[in-house]
C-alpha cells in the first residue's frame, strides 16, 4: 500500500465517536507550526466529517460556514456534526469544530440526491490561457512582495498558477476588482467525489480574499495588513475533479469597513461547476 499524500492524511479523519471525527495536522516541527490553521483547510476537514455521515449517493450541493477563532496548527481539531435532517431527497448536517474544547468554526451544509432537471450554465471566459502558459502564483507574489510568498503558496499541495488581475491583466471595466487562477492538487487522488468536493472547499479559499485586494496598493501577505476569512459559502453545481485544473474566476464587487467581500466561479471542463462567495477581515495597521 502506497503512502498517501499530505493533502490525503490531512484529509483523513479518526472516528473519535459516532459523530465526531479528528483531524490531523501536518505542520508540527515545521516552519509553519505557530502559524493559525488554513481556513480551507478547516472547511474541507468539515466537509468530511459531514460526510462520514452519509451515504456516498448524496452529495454535497451547498455549504455555508463561519471562522470564529484562528486555529493552531500544533493541534488536531476535533469536528462533531450534528444529523440536522434526513428527508427523501436531501439531508442537511451541521459541523463545530473545537480546538482543546474552543470553539473555532461552524459549518452547514446540505446534501442531494442526484435528479433530473433543467440544465444551462455560463460559458468559462473566453481567451484564458492554458495553465502552462501561465507563471505559477509563488512567483508572481515572489516578485510583488519578495521570497517569503514561494513557501507560503507550495506546502499546501497545490499548483496554482496566475492568469491575470485587473491591476493590468485583466482589461474588465464590468467589475472593481478581478482575479484569475489555475489550481489543482499536485498529485493524483483517488476517484471518491466527498475527497474532491472537499478539496474544491479547500482550494476556493486560496486566493478569494486576495481579489478584494487587487485595485489598492496593499498585499494580504503584507506584515501592515491583518487579513482573516470571516464566512465562506459555495455551491457545487456538477462533479468536479480537485487534481484536474480547475480555473478559478473571482472579483471583488465592494469592500468596506475593513470588510472585503468577494465572489469566484471554478470552471472545469468548460462548465461552470461550482460558485463561491466569502467575506473577510482587511484590516490597514495604522
Amino acid at each position: 500500500m502506497t503512502e498517501p499524500t499530505s493533502l490525503l492524511r490531512l484529509l483523513t479523519l479518526d472516528q473519535v465517536e459516532a459523530t465526531t471525527f479528528r483531524g490531523p495536522q501536518l505542520h508540527v516541527g515545521t516552519p509553519w507550526e505557530h502559524q493559525r490553521t488554513f481556513g480551507g483547510q478547516v472547511m474541507a476537514q468539515a466537509l468530511m466529517a459531514a460526510a462520514h455521515t452519509l451515504g456516498p449517493e448524496r452529495r454535497c450541493h451547498s455549504m455555508h460556514a463561519y471562522f470564529l477563532r484562528p486555529g493552531s496548527n500544533a493541534l488536531p481539531i476535533d469536528y462533531r456534526v450534528e444529523l440536522t435532517r434526513d428527508g427523501n431527497t436531501f439531508s442537511q448536517r451541521r459541523v463545530t469544530a473545537y480546538q482543546a474544547d474552543v470553539l473555532l468554526f461552524t459549518l452547514n451544509a446540505s446534501y442531494h440526491l442526484d435528479e433530473p432537471g433543467l440544465e444551462h450554465a455560463d460559458p468559462i471566459p473566453a481567451g484564458v490561457p492554458d495553465p502552462d502558459d501561465c507563471p505559477g502564483l509563488g512567483e508572481v507574489l515572489r516578485d510583488r512582495i519578495g521570497p517569503q510568498a514561494s513557501q507560503w503558496i507550495t506546502w499546501r499541495g497545490l499548483d496554482v498558477r496566475f492568469v491575470g488581475d485587473s491591476q493590468g491583466d485583466i482589461a474588465s471595466g464590468a467589475h472593481a476588482a478581478h482575479l484569475r487562477v489555475w489550481a489543482r492538487t499536485i498529485e493524483d487522488l483517488p476517484d471518491d467525489p466527498r475527497l474532491h468536493t472537499a478539496l474544491a472547499a479547500y482550494l476556493s479559499d486560496l486566493t478569494i480574499l486576495s481579489a478584494a485586494a487587487v485595485p489598492h496598493p496593499v498585499s494580504i501577505l503584507s506584515p501592515k495588513v491583518q487579513a482573516a476569512s470571516l464566512d465562506h459559502a459555495m455551491w457545487f453545481h456538477r462533479d468536479l475533479r480537485a487534481d484536474r485544473w480547475l480555473l478559478h474566476d473571482q472579483i471583488s464587487p465592494t469592500a468596506s469597513n475593513g470588510l472585503g467581500f468577494s465572489n469566484g466561479r471554478l470552471f472545469q471542463g468548460g462548465r461552470l461547476s461550482a460558485s463561491v462567495s466569502q467575506e473577510g477581515l482587511i484590516r490597514l495597521a495604522p
